[in-house]
């Protein structure tokens, strides 16, 4: 119960005391006036009518007697009048019943009103001739004490409405700061380090926003500390300096991780070689060669990132550059390099490089079924030849396997608008599970894949052509409801999750049909249900990545963040999307089992994502000692090949 409630309802209470005391005092004096009034009037008439009919009584005269007995009666409010004759032994009466007009029937019944009885003596001279009784009429007395309490009732019922009302109002003013002060207390639970800037007058709560705004922007401090420093770490182990790309180091990590996927598809493996780069440093100083090297960086960057969010760039060497690009085909990467090389060239019109004699490129696709030491060097073969033909020649070698070169891209489109049509994606799980036990499963990831003509394609082969053809959404859309479906009819226990791909929550019509979906989940399946999106997705598209997980959250679904650590990446995205959980890169997983100094760079890590209490998975694992390694940092689950593989669902 909130505060506001508890003090409104103490006012109402008190309010109520006040009124049952005051009622209480109120309705005994006016009680006692009623009585005591009628007391006076019954015993003043007993004693006029006794002195009345004293003559009447000496002659016995009965009939007068009866004359004023009426008369007295008539004129007041009596039940009852009695003169008692001692000669006879007679009473001459005149009485009517009691009638309570006006008077509710639970009032009567709820109070004892004491009607008082007056009497008075005749007499003769010396002689008493009888004794008169006068009775008072309780219908007087309920009517005018309920008249008063009614009445009381009513202006108490008025100026508590009104007392409340004015006292809500004077109540939420006065409370405004504390709801800021909620409103803060949550947003940093949240790690978002809002401050006050609305500072109240009164001494205790300025003194408690005051404190608050020092322990936000101290939080806020530490937590940028935290991201500095793994910027830091990161920067110092991976990227190159010149450039700002990732360095050797970073590609072979990278890479590691890339070639231990079992679902790969079809990749571009390009190699760009400058030329005269030491003459541009020798003749021109190194500045020149910096530039040089920093304008083809900045071409390498924006061309792959126009492609794929996922790509793997970096510089191997002094003058050489080397570029990953996932789920690419021949067709893609001949044009993608054809137009690299035309940028490339456009830096000798510019007098950056040293002469027209730019570069070289050696391009290879290969597919999952090569291994990495082979694709490094067929790409390497390919630049060979294209430095044989000469400045400024390219190269791009065909895929080497036949896996899937013979299916074209207008076989894939058919064969993607079938399954979409038909919802038959093959749908297998890899379970993730506690650090601490691997019996307690925390969620089973989704994979899909597809079947034609008897062989079985993994997402590697197809996820790429996918998002190109437009048709990314329409197969997230099939696989969250086959999802849905299997929640609601197979016992599944353990939340399943769905990786999202980025083209489809940045449509607005995707993000409608979703929220539409789970909004009309049970409690009992969408409790179950959690989305993944990738950190390079994030990267890419930032403010459909803020709408997602808005829309996640209202509909209190849990949602994840896969890949995280594979870009160079400032992080602050987490303080926006806030996730429940993050997904480290496998290449970090490896490290946290190899040396000190890389281990090191995973605790930082892991010690940044919890102090935003997100819980942390390490993924790719696939030895004992990995798990071991891991077992030291803030990891709250793995997943990998040691711990499960993917099975049908």
């Amino acid at each position: 119960m909130t505060l506001f409630r508890q003090l409104m309802i103490t006012i109402i209470v008190i309010f109520s005391l006040m009124l049952v005391v005051v009622m209480g005092i109120n309705f005994n004096t006016t009680k006692g006036y009623l009585i005591s009034q009628l007391e006076s009037t019954t015993q003043d008439s007993a004693t006029s009518l006794s002195m009345s009919i004293s003559d009447f009584m000496a002659f016995e005269d009965y009939a007068s007697v009866q004359s004023s007995v009426n008369a007295v009666f008539d004129s007041g409010y009596f039940s009852n009048v009695r003169v008692h004759v001692y000669n006879n032994d007679e009473n001459i009466i005149r009485t009517n019943p009691t009638k309570i007009e006006g008077v509710p029937t639970w009032f009567v019944q709820l109070i004892d009103f004491k009607v008082p009885v007056a009497k008075a003596v005749i007499s003769s001279g010396w002689s008493e001739l009888g004794q008169v009784y006068v009775t008072g009429s309780a219908g007087y007395g309920y009517h005018q004490l309920w008249l008063a309490t009614r009445d009381l009732l009513i202006s108490f019922f008025i100026i508590g409405a009104f007392t409340l009302v004015l006292g809500s109002v004077a109540l939420r003013y006065l409370f405004r700061p504390l709801v800021e002060l909620e409103k803060q207390a949550e947003a940093i639970q949240q790690r978002q380090f809002i401050k006050m800037t609305n500072v109240p007058k009164t001494r205790e709560l300025k003194s408690v926003v005051l404190s608050m705004n020092r322990m936000a922007d101290k939080l806020e401090k530490e937590f940028a500390s935290e991201v500095a420093t793994a910027q830091w770490l990161q920067a110092k182990a991976f990227k190159d300096s010149v450039s700002g790309l990732g360095n050797r180091n970073f590609f072979e990590s990278q890479m590691k991780s890339h070639f231990s996927e079992s679902e790969r598809g079809t990749d571009g493996l390009i190699m760009v070689s400058l030329l005269d780069l030491g003459k541009l440093n020798n003749e021109r100083g190194y500045e020149s060669a910096d530039m040089f090297i920093q304008s083809v960086a900045d071409i390498l960057s924006e061309k792959s990132s126009a492609v794929t969010s996922s790509g793997i760039l970096a510089r191997l060497s002094g003058a050489d550059f080397i570029l990953l690009i996932p789920n690419f085909d021949h067709y893609r990467l001949t044009l993608f390099v054809d137009d690299l090389m035309k940028q490339l060239v456009t830096l000798n019109d510019a007098g950056i490089s040293y002469s027209t004699a730019v570069a070289n490129i050696g391009a290879v696709t290969i597919d999952g079924s090569v291994e990495r030491s082979g694709a490094m060097s067929q790409a390497d073969t390919a630049l060979r030849e294209a430095k044989h033909e000469g400045a400024n020649a390219h190269r791009v070698m065909e895929l080497t396997t036949v896996n899937n070169s013979l299916l074209s891209r207008k076989d894939w489109k058919n064969i993607l608008d079938k399954a979409i049509k038909a919802r038959s994606f093959i749908l297998k799980k890899q379970k993730v599970v506690s650090i601490e036990s691997e019996s307690l499963v925390l969620h089973e990831e989704i994979f899909m894949g597809l079947e034609y003509q008897g062989k079985e394609y993994h997402a590697g082969f197809f996820i790429g052509l996918a998002e190109q053809m437009g048709l990314a959404s329409q197969i997230d859309q099939v696989i969250i409801t086959r999802v849905i479906d299997i929640l609601k009819t197979n016992g599944q226990r353990a939340p399943l999750t769905v990786n999202m791909s980025v083209s489809s929550y940045t449509q607005p019509a995707f993000l409608e049909w979703l929220n539409k979906t789970l909004k009309a989940l049970p409690a009992t399946v969408s409790q179950r249900l959690i989305f993944e999106i990738t950190e390079q997705g994030v990267l890419a598209e930032e403010d459909s990545a803020k709408q997602l997980s808005q829309l996640l959250k209202k509909q209190r679904v849990k949602f994840g963040i896969d890949n995280v650590g594979k870009q160079f990446s400032a992080f602050q995205y987490l303080q926006v999307l806030m996730p429940d959980y993050v997904k480290v890169d496998s290449s970090y997983t490896r490290m946290a089992a190899g040396k000190e100094s890389e281990s090191f760079f995973m605790h930082t890590l892991c010690k940044m994502f919890s102090s935003l209490n997100i819980d942390v998975i390490a993924t790719g694992v696939e030895s004992e000692k990995q798990l071991t390694a891991l077992k030291r940092f803030d990891v709250s689950g793995t997943q990998g090949f040691y711990v499960g593989r993917t099975q049908v669902l």
